[in-house]
């Protein structure tokens, strides 16, 4: 943790005093792990490739959010206006938005980029504003219809929101997998009709002994695994396409294309945040996502799946995610005085 002076703020900003945000386990981890292409690879913008960076232009690990060019730690926050910049119209002191900030006791954004959360939704809630606009996209890339067999695999905060999306899209049966029993038995609570450890049983086999031997008709990989990817390609009913909804980093060894995925025809498409299938994008545009995912957040259960720590032990819930992962689902961190009017 560091010291920096208060960010000035320009025309067309706003001032937060944080009240609360969401530790990322999976993109976060990835750069707190030194796992993410960042620290040997560039992305242009023009060809949109990884590739090779200049020294200068990748990270060093262990990574210091002060270093120069590192992204910092935390997109998950919800905070309190305190102070509005010139040109700024809509938002006003007092009002509690969720925005992409850093873990920090206070920050400054683009006004444009804060959602005002409405009445009924806790900012406690609103941490995981982030996370469902991920999760929407990827229910909105799988295409469930009225009726499918939906299997979600990987239950932490993104799977326990496609698992109560699923069942409000129209899916007769939902079934999730984890390894870890405290997201099985919330996933439970938050709308599967089963939940199944892969490391006590073959999952594709009882997912064909559900459905007649047609398999999944709809499968979402939301663990970042590469053996639970293999799996999800063996769960799929032939001639379909999972959903890879998580950022799988390295070589996957474990990915076996030589069988189910080859002979059952299976397609693996990646949905994350930046995007929508193409089909439909010209009526789904971000504000239209926004304005779908405030509703919806209103309807979701939430509060199984969150563990506070204070600011100040920010160090040891990362050490928490990293080492003890079984214990929690989502690390909310909570900022004092952010609360106050």
């Amino acid at each position: 943790m560091i010291e920096v002076p208060s960010p000035a703020m320009g025309a067309g900003q706003i001032r937060l005093k944080s009240i609360c945000s969401g530790v990322s386990h999976g993109t976060e981890m990835n750069v707190y792990r030194g796992l993410a292409p960042f620290f040997r690879k560039k992305q242009d913008p023009e060809t949109r490739l990884f590739l090779k960076a200049r020294e200068d232009e990748s990270w060093d690990y262990p990574i210091r959010s002060c270093d120069p060019g590192v992204w910092y730690m935390g997109y998950a926050s919800v905070g309190r206006v305190i102070e509005t910049g010139q040109d700024v119209s809509g938002i006003k002191v007092g009002d509690i938005v969720a925005c992409s900030a850093p873990h920090q006791e206070e920050n400054v954004i683009d006004a444009c980029e804060a959602v005002i959360l409405p009445d009924g939704i806790s900012p406690e809630a609103g941490i995981l504003f982030t996370n469902l606009i991920t999760a929407f996209n990827g229910i909105m890339d799988t295409h469930i219809h009225l009726g499918d067999v939906v299997v979600v695999s990987g239950l932490g905060v993104i799977g326990q929101l496609v698992v109560q999306m699923a069942r409000m899209s129209g899916a007769s049966r939902v079934y999730g997998i984890d390894v870890i029993e405290k997201r099985r038995m919330a996933a439970l609570e938050n709308g599967c009709d089963e939940a199944f450890d892969p490391s006590d049983r073959d999952v594709a086999l009882e997912i064909r002994k559900r459905t007649s031997n047609r398999g999944a008709d709809k499968v979402i990989e939301a663990s970042g695994n590469p053996r639970a990817l293999n799996e999800a390609i063996r769960i799929a009913a032939p001639e379909t396409t999972v959903t890879a909804l998580a950022w799988y980093q390295g070589g996957l060894s474990s990915v076996d294309l030589s069988e189910e995925f080859h002979h059952n025809r299976i397609g693996i498409k990646q949905s994350q945040t930046g995007a929508v299938d193409p089909s439909f994008s010209n009526l789904w545009n971000y504000p239209r996502r926004v304005e779908m995912c405030l509703e919806i957040l209103n309807k979701l259960n939430t509060k199984n799946l969150m563990t506070t720590f204070n600011y100040e032990d920010i160090a040891s819930a990362y050490r928490v995610i990293d080492k003890e992962p079984e214990k929690v689902i989502q690390v909310m961190i909570t900022y004092q005085g952010g609360q106050q009017k």
